[in-house]
């Protein structure tokens, strides 16, 4: 008896092997994922609460709930700025569920996926599940986690099928201009290519505006964007696992398809929850972003008080820290290994961070570090890791 080929040789992504080592370890100082420590706002949560208390928690539609659609269309409306019919709405098990609905109803196995370097870890998993082949194309440090447009149209092949794009960026933390969105699709168009657009930070910004492809799509006709978007990152609710898929109208029915096969429904209080995120008052989200933007200036100036530079990330809510240029030099043929490097800071330091590696070969020499945790730890925890890389002697 064998397991599917596509996945019986596939292992844990770094990040999430770390991240299972260190869940709910209160001797550990947790800058790893990227999950808000704030709470969830409490007219989210009882919004919850009225739905399991007055409603029967059944089946539903696949697709979500009309309500909850039709809201999802009109965020999109007032944050991405690109219209969209409710019926063009998908909601899905986070954004994670989004973009696997998206892979396996664009994809067919043997198809290329194009996926920057570097990007989330979660992308890894998904394309060995829907049998796609990840070609990477490189975002560029020097630049501030900016694509390379020319690199990229390089590494296209006849079985390239997909162009996916994340911006505002994991781990990077860019805002891409509108210059470089219109290039990407107009590259997606002259290839023939779907573009994936991956928003979950889409208010996270703190310099620049966020572009959305979708809105610069001019041509209905064409439809080639799917949009994915999520509740977690802006509403701190990454367990009530919602998000959704933005479909052109012919690919729409597929997405819902492929999500109903896989989970049927989400939860109705879930969704009752994201429908009163979505329009209830949104001044959490501000205070949300604000207090993102205060950590991000504080640990910058707290790498600055140890000589350290750091990329300012303009959105997202991700530091890389340049770890790899504060070591000794390897041995020849020695690189730095930095996931025995993120491993062994939690062993000597009680500080977990998530490998570079994990993300892509181009941000192997970085350690990422989230935001979203308290302003003590990050300050703690950043103090650690540099007084640690600085000690660390590579054997």
């Amino acid at each position: 008896m064998q397991l599917n080929p596509r996945i019986a040789g596939q292992r844990p992504n770094p990040m999430f092997r770390i991240g299972a080592l260190v869940h709910g370890r209160a001797d550990v100082i947790h800058l790893e994922f990227g999950e808000p420590d704030q709470p969830t706002p409490t007219h989210i949560v009882e919004a919850g609460l009225r739905s399991l208390r007055d409603e029967r928690q059944g089946y539903g539609p696949g697709n979500g709930i009309a309500s909850l659609r039709a809201a999802i269309a009109a965020r999109v409306a007032r944050v991405d700025r690109f219209a969209a019919s409710p019926d063009q709405v998908v909601v899905t098990p986070g954004g994670t569920g989004a973009l696997m609905a998206a892979l396996l109803t664009l994809c067919v196995p043997g198809d290329e996926v194009l996926v920057p370097d570097p990007a989330w870890a979660g992308y890894d998993a998904m394309l060995a599940v829907a049998g796609t082949r990840m070609v990477r194309y490189p975002l560029l440090a020097e630049a501030g986690w900016q694509p390379d447009l020319d690199a990229l149209e390089a590494v296209i092949t006849p079985r390239a099928r997909v162009l996916l794009i994340n911006a505002p960026s994991n781990p990077g933390g860019a805002v891409y201009p509108r210059a470089t969105i219109a290039r990407l699709l107009e590259i997606a168009r002259r290839h023939d290519l779907w573009l994936l657009s991956d928003e979950c930070y889409d208010e996270i910004v703190f310099a620049g505006e966020h572009v959305s492809p979708a809105a610069l799509e001019a041509d209905e006709r064409d439809g080639r964007v799917l949009t994915v978007g999520t509740c977690s990152k802006s509403y701190a609710m990454t367990g009530w696992r919602v998000g959704w898929v933005v479909a052109p109208p012919a690919v729409a029915p597929g997405i819902a398809l492929t999500t109903a096969a896989q989970v049927n429904n989400l939860p109705l209080l879930a969704q009752r929850a994201a429908e009163a995120a979505l329009t209830g008052p949104q001044e959490c989200v501000r205070a949300m972003v604000a207090s993102y933007r205060e950590r991000r200036d504080l640990a910058l100036a707290a790498l600055r008080a140890h000589g350290v530079a750091a990329h300012t990330p303009a959105g997202a809510f991700y530091l890389l820290v340049p770890v790899a240029e504060l070591l000794p030099p390897a041995p020849a043929g020695r690189p730095f290994d930095g996931v025995a490097f993120a491993e062994e800071l939690i062993a000597a330091r009680g500080i977990a961070v998530a490998p570079g590696a994990a993300f892509g070969e181009r941000a192997a020499d970085y350690m990422r570090v989230s935001l979203a945790s308290s302003a003590a730890d990050l300050c703690a925890g950043l103090d650690g890791l540099i007084a640690f890389a600085r000690d660390y002697a590579l054997s």
